[in-house]
């Protein structure tokens, strides 16, 4: 029997979606998307003043900036803006017998014993989560990752992640035969109903701006059916690469403040 990885991306909007060219594919949209209105324009030479006055610019400049870097420091709790579609890459890594990682087809057949990766891409800033599904029925968080930027799970375009996280980050097939599953929630603003069960609600913000995370976090198939139910797969563009590369790519073309994607990967193994 032909064993698959199969995919079952959906994706919603909510709210008005931004025209999109019919001819623009999933790989196009990531890469080059329309222009990004949101991010500021150059500034202009501010003109001169007393130096009175000149110190106090330079101070509310200051608070300005301090406040600023507060409120990037704690991303989990904002809603992030852009003109661009919402878009997702990502591969299945797997291991060689040199010990090196290789995007691989998504028809690869999986065996006991093969060690395997996940890499995602984000053509935009955005809040990830990951979580697996193994043969004992329970979701479990693998991302976000104390491990990785003190257990934030925002994310920013050009920032390449590995699921696993470190340089031992794998998932293994055991000998018991079944499906091993992913379940994929991009997003421009928190997930309340994923943030209740990994972070702890009660904590602040560190300095960092990382979250507490709730030791050995854990979802259950109601949450993930609410979220899937939450989205529909008639505005998601959809490509997958084999030729040149071995990666599929999810684009939402909603600009909306509130756009998502949701992904789930089945990973069957021998």
């Amino acid at each position: 029997m032909k064993h698959l990885l199969a995919l079952a991306i959906l994706a919603v909007p909510m709210g008005s979606l931004q025209a999109q060219q019919p001819t623009l594919k999933a790989r196009e949209l990531f890469y080059t998307p329309p222009p990004d209105t949101s991010k500021p324009a150059p500034s202009t030479p501010a003109p001169a003043v007393k130096e009175p006055e000149a110190k106090a610019v330079t101070k509310a400049v200051a608070t300005k900036s301090s406040t600023a870097k507060a409120a990037t420091k704690a991303g989990n709790a904002h809603t992030l803006t852009a003109s661009v579609p919402l878009g997702l890459r990502y591969a299945v890594l797997k291991r060689g017998e040199g010990g090196q990682y290789n995007e691989v087809d998504s028809d690869t057949s999986f065996r006991s014993g093969d060690r395997i990766r996940l890499k995602v891409d984000a053509n935009t800033s955005g809040y990830l989560y990951v979580v697996m599904r193994g043969s004992s029925g329970t979701w479990k968080l693998m991302f976000p990752s104390a491990e990785v930027a003190g257990g934030s799970n925002l994310v920013h375009k050009g920032e390449s992640l590995q699921i696993p996280s470190g340089e031992r980050g794998q998932f293994v097939f055991d000998e018991q035969a079944g499906n091993e599953k992913l379940f994929i929630v991009l997003t421009r603003q928190p997930e309340p109903d994923l943030d209740k069960l990994i972070y702890s609600m009660g904590g602040t913000v560190t300095k960092d701006g990382s979250r507490s995370l709730v030791a050995e976090a854990s979802l259950g198939d109601d949450i993930v059916s609410k979220l899937r139910a939450q989205v529909a797969s008639r505005d998601l563009v959809f490509e997958k690469v084999d030729s040149t590369e071995n990666a599929a790519y999810v684009v939402n073309p909603s600009s909306a403040p509130d756009a998502r994607l949701v992904v789930d990967i089945a990973l069957k193994h021998k």
